[in-house]
């Protein structure tokens, strides 16, 4: 029988929460890369689908095949999309991006610090962001109506309507599936898909050049947002004493303000540097001169950042939070984002590990074993065929 579907792009809406294109994030720069990849790459450099991000809460999908949300972890915004795709009678898929309670609690109560911290550690992540969302909806009424039906039944709830609602979950990691699991309850294990983000071309790397290593003229760099989560006063405190200089790139979260002006400070009285904001292709830039990138966040999903720095050619210091090791495996250093002494250990085994490679003793093989991650043409590909599955058990149900 001939699918109406086969004769046109099918198009995919992706609601996402309220202040998405002001304060910008992994989770918006995942769903930009899925819509430009989506745009062209058909096996003639055509469109598999087309994509729109969404942030009004008011919204119609009547256009739309189908409805991708994202952040089961914010499920104000989430579960008011939810309830107007099924309004609309689309199928519906979900990129949890689901962090860990547990890792995130022990941010709030050890990470954050200060009164703040003592207040939002004793609370628990649940009350905590029924909280956020009221203050939320104090700037952005349009969110009160969803804050308050969330409030109502409970986020647990909320979230697990969610997943009841939709056709497949999309997992960015193994790590994720064990926290949603604890944190949220039973999913049907036939809804899980592990779907990672792609991999940019980081650098025009050979593993076994020493010379590659030999040009690197910058010992750390450090990638992220400057905010208590990324951990950069921890990194900074970590690297006293060892003689090494730093390179931090990522923008000010204006949110953490007061973080932001005692890292200033410690950059200033410590000689790093730090470069503020700038574009994706110059940070990859300073990720090829890198001898060493350091990641120490108190709580992940997946951290791209951490792979996009071992394809660049770094020895990769990564946060035991998050999903890194399961795809670094032994070829990165780990370190726990609440000690100091955990981190500085971490970064002086990267730093000999780096040193070694400029060696004749033919160990750079092992150590910077490529590994194997999809593109973001890849990861469009597998996602049209997601939308496709979908669109067809959705269309045979009826």
């Amino acid at each position: 029988m001939h699918s109406p579907m086969a004769d046109r792009v099918m198009r995919i809406a992706y609601p996402m929460r309220v202040d998405a294109l002001s304060k910008p994030g992994g989770d918006v720069l995942q769903v930009r890369r899925y819509i430009e990849e989506g745009a062209r790459a058909g096996d003639d450099g055509g469109p598999l689908f087309a994509g729109e991000l969404l942030t009004d809460l008011r919204a119609g999908f009547t256009d739309f095949d189908l409805v991708h949300l994202t952040n089961l972890d914010r499920p104000a915004d989430t579960w008011q999309a939810m309830r107007s795709a099924q309004g609309a009678g689309k199928p519906i898929v979900l990129s949890p991006i689901h962090h860990s309670y547990e890792e995130i609690e022990r941010f709030e109560r050890y990470g954050r610090g200060g009164v703040v911290g003592a207040v939002s550690g004793g609370l628990g992540f649940q009350r905590l962001e029924h909280l956020r969302g009221l203050v939320r909806s104090v700037s952005d009424p349009k969110l009160l109506r969803s804050v308050a039906a969330v409030l109502g039944r409970g986020m647990r709830r909320a979230q697990r309507e969610i997943l009841a609602a939709s056709q497949r979950v999309l997992l960015l990691s193994s790590h994720e599936r064990e926290a949603l699991l604890r944190d949220v309850g039973a999913v049907p294990q036939e809804k899980f898909v592990l779907l990672r983000n792609g991999m940019d071309a980081a650098a025009d790397f050979d593993a076994n050049d020493a010379q590659q290593h030999a040009a690197r003229d910058a010992d750390v760099c450090v990638v992220g947002r400057i905010e208590p989560r990324k951990n950069q006063l921890g990194i900074l405190r970590a690297l006293g004493g060892l003689g090494v200089r730093a390179v931090f790139v990522g923008a000010m979260n204006p949110n953490h303000r007061e973080y932001g002006r005692l890292f200033v400070r410690e950059v200033e009285a410590t000689g790093c540097q730090w470069l503020g904001a700038v574009t994706h292709e110059e940070t990859l830039g300073w990720m090829r001169r890198a001898r060493v990138h350091v990641s120490a966040s108190w709580f992940e999903v997946l951290s791209m950042v951490d792979i996009e720095a071992h394809g660049a050619g770094c020895v990769v210091v990564a946060s035991l939070c998050g999903g890194s090791r399961e795809v670094l495996g032994e070829r990165a250093e780990y370190a726990d984002p609440g000690s100091e002494e955990s981190l500085r250990r971490a970064i002086v085994r990267a730093l000999e590990r780096s040193r070694e490679r400029l060696g004749a003793n033919g160990s750079a093989e092992n150590e910077m074993s490529r590994i194997e991650l999809p593109t973001w043409k890849d990861v469009a590909r597998q996602l049209a065929g997601i939308y496709r599955e979908v669109l067809a058990e959705c269309g045979s149900q009826r």
